[in-house]
Formats: C-alpha cells, sequence, structure tokens
C-alpha cells in the first residue's frame, strides 16, 4: 500500500438529540417532566467519510464514494427535494470524490475498486463517476437492494449502470467480526461481516504492512453505519443513538454487532475504527496523501 487517506463526500446536519444518548434524554423526561434543553436541538454535522487506499501499482481502492458530482451540484435535481431535506445534506460543488481526488492527484480512471460497506444512496451515489471502477459488496448485500424498496435507503439507478462484483464473505472470524474476506489476499483490504444496519453491510479492514510508507504500519476499520458515534459501542446499555434507531434493518443484529466493535478494538494490531459519520473521528484521520501532506 503506497498511500491511505480520508475524504468527506459533503456533510448532513441534523439536531444533537438524534445522535446523542437516549437514556439521558429519557431521564430528562421523567425526572423533570419537560423537554430536553435546547441544546438537545442545536444542529450537530457529520460526516460522509471515504477511504482511499493508493496501492503500490498506482491502482486506487476506494471504501465508499459518497455522493455523485450531479448529487453535490444540485441535490434537489439528483436526489429529490424532500429526500435532501430529511437527509440534511450539505453539500457543495466540489465535494464529490471524483473532484477531490483530482485536486490531489488521482485521476478518475485509477480508481479501479469501490467497496460498498453497503448500497445506501450516501454511501454509493458518487460510483457513476468511476467508470473504470468496478464495485464491490457482498452478496446478501445485493440481494436486498434488489429487492428492499428505495424507502429504505437504497436507490436502483446507483447499481443499475455500475460494473457489480457481488462476494461471499467465506473465512472466518478477523478482526473482532464473525466473517472475512481478503479482497486481494495481501491483508490490506479485508471485508468484515458487519450485518444489522442492513442485511449485508461489511466492514472493511486496511492496513500498510510496517515497512510501507501509510502510517508505518496503520491500521483502520472504516466501519460503514454500524454505528453512527463511537458512544454507541460502548458499555454504556444507551446505544444505539436515535439515527441508528430509525434506519436498523435488524436492530438486535446491530446491537449484537457492539461487541464485534470492542472487540475489533481489543484487536492487537490496534486498529482505529472509522464510523461513516463520525465527524471528530474524521477530523483526526489523516486527509491528504502522505507527500502532500508534508508540503
Amino acid at each position: 500500500m503506497r498511500d491511505l487517506f480520508f475524504l468527506s463526500s459533503g456533510w448532513f446536519k441534523v439536531a444533537a438529540v438524534a445522535v446523542e444518548p437516549l437514556p439521558r434524554l429519557r431521564l430528562r423526561l421523567r425526572l423533570r417532566l419537560r423537554l430536553p434543553d435546547a441544546r438537545s436541538f442545536r444542529p450537530d454535522r457529520l460526516s460522509n467519510t471515504v477511504a482511499v487506499v493508493v496501492r503500490d501499482n498506482g491502482d486506487v481502492v476506494l471504501v465508499d464514494c459518497g455522493w455523485s458530482r450531479e448529487a453535490c451540484a444540485s441535490p434537489a435535481r439528483a436526489v429529490g427535494l424532500l429526500q435532501s431535506r430529511v437527509l440534511g445534506m450539505e453539500v457543495k460543488h466540489g465535494d464529490a470524490m471524483v473532484e477531490q481526488l483530482a485536486q490531489h492527484g488521482i485521476a478518475r480512471d485509477r480508481v479501479k475498486t469501490v467497496v460498498a460497506t453497503h448500497l445506501h444512496l450516501d454511501h454509493v451515489g458518487g460510483i457513476i463517476d468511476f467508470p473504470n471502477a468496478e464495485l464491490v459488496c457482498s452478496d446478501v448485500e445485493l440481494s436486498a437492494a434488489r429487492v428492499r424498496p428505495p424507502a429504505g435507503g437504497y436507490r436502483p439507478a446507483d447499481i443499475e449502470t455500475a460494473r457489480l462484483r457481488p462476494v461471499y464473505l467465506a473465512a472466518g472470524p478477523s478482526y473482532g467480526f464473525p466473517a472475512s474476506l481478503d479482497l486481494f489476499g495481501d491483508g490490506e483490504v479485508v471485508l468484515l461481516d458487519a450485518n444489522g444496519h442492513t442485511p449485508g453491510q461489511v466492514a472493511v479492514a486496511l492496513r500498510a504492512r510496517p515497512a510501507q510508507t501509510a502510517g508505518a504500519g496503520a491500521c483502520y476499520v472504516h466501519v460503514g453505519d454500524a454505528a453512527y458515534k463511537t458512544w454507541e459501542w460502548g458499555l454504556s446499555p444507551a446505544g444505539p443513538c436515535a439515527v441508528s434507531r430509525a434506519t436498523a434493518w435488524r436492530l438486535d443484529l446491530l446491537r449484537l454487532r457492539y461487541g464485534s466493535l470492542r472487540d475489533c478494538e481489543a484487536d492487537p494490531r490496534k486498529p482505529v475504527l472509522v464510523p461513516s459519520h463520525d465527524a471528530v473521528v474524521f477530523a483526526r484521520l489523516p486527509h491528504a496523501p502522505e507527500a502532500r501532506a508534508a508540503e
């Protein structure tokens, strides 16, 4: 692996009450007999985190690809006025991955693989901007996207023209998750069974070998929407947050996956867990190729 960094394809604006611990809010209601205070309704910005892996041969792998260039230019036209408002989309020209990569000197034809944590529209809408890329997802996730209604977060248009490569996670446990698939056979990109938010969601472990440049052996696990905020998988019974509850395919499996996330944190490789939408985590990640970051 030559490089590893993270970008955000625009932002989302939500009320803080939607992503903070719920029991605390219920306690306020029960003991004080009033609505949560105004601070709970302050805006909170969520990222739309995409991992960028530059392989030794120069090919680029993305984990998710965010919104398309069209959606960033006009979300109301591309996504629909109502849905863009409900999602709290904050996007503008230049937020699409194809344009951000170009700013870092990476042409779109170098993107050969997009690994989808899941096939919801905010995670794979940008695939249309990468005609040379293969869209890799779990076979279970692809089946779900084809049979579940668009109201569930899927948009048929996102996968109709994509070069799809469904994969089966046939290998055993890894990084604390129950099943896995080493995509290239070198340990650098490993898909992990993280279902719960959707039927076939995967987390993706990204690891640079110690002799390589990307963080001197740095290890990250992009967990998609297995959690929106890091507090959700803590030992407190507070999670999931309201947004996680509202968007989960199976809430029982989502809660079960929190054990996998805790086990992942305890893995000897010391991975940094990266939820798709946690802006605090995103702020701590590398945001440019090492050569440019050093400039």
